[in-house]
């Protein structure tokens, strides 16, 4: 009696763990929109400055690549314009990350720009503050995070 007691409980107990795990498998996983919207002041400080130092340390990998090959780098090349295009964000991100963090949490509250990669959108962010249109950008950033 007793045992089959036991065995009716862990039989329940199995079936509603199975019930439970469904349930969490059904879930979507969170939009980076929504993890943005969720994170604290100090996270968000620390995910921009991570990124802004990302950058800097590719910049500084590629430096002696870059110095070995100087005869074949150029500023007008397309090589040319992505280093500089780099340095020129880490250092704004440098300099105004607050500002970025602002139009980032105001980028986010559309609903549209909820799937829009942080990193897409830290650099938009960027271009924002620089004075430059950023729909072309939104668009394309919003398609890449549907993909």
């Amino acid at each position: 009696m007793i045992i089959k007691r036991v065995v009716i409980i862990f039989i329940i107990a199995f079936c509603l763990l199975c019930l439970l795990e469904i349930s969490c498998l059904a879930n979507e996983p969170s939009s980076p929109g929504e993890i943005w919207n969720t994170s604290s002041v100090m996270v968000k400080v620390v995910y921009v400055l991570g990124f802004q130092q990302g950058i800097g340390m590719t910049i500084n990998k590629l430096a002696s690549a870059i110095m070995e090959n100087k005869d074949n780098f150029l500023a007008g090349n397309d090589v040319g314009k992505a280093w500089d295009e780099l340095r020129d964000l880490s250092n704004f991100i440098d300099e105004h990350a607050p500002a970025i963090l602002k139009v980032m949490d105001d980028l986010y509250k559309d609903p549209a720009n909820m799937y829009i990669y942080t990193v897409s959108m830290c650099e938009i962010a960027y271009h924002k503050l620089k004075g430059e249109d950023i729909e072309p950008l939104l668009k394309e950033a919003r398609k890449e995070g549907l993909r």
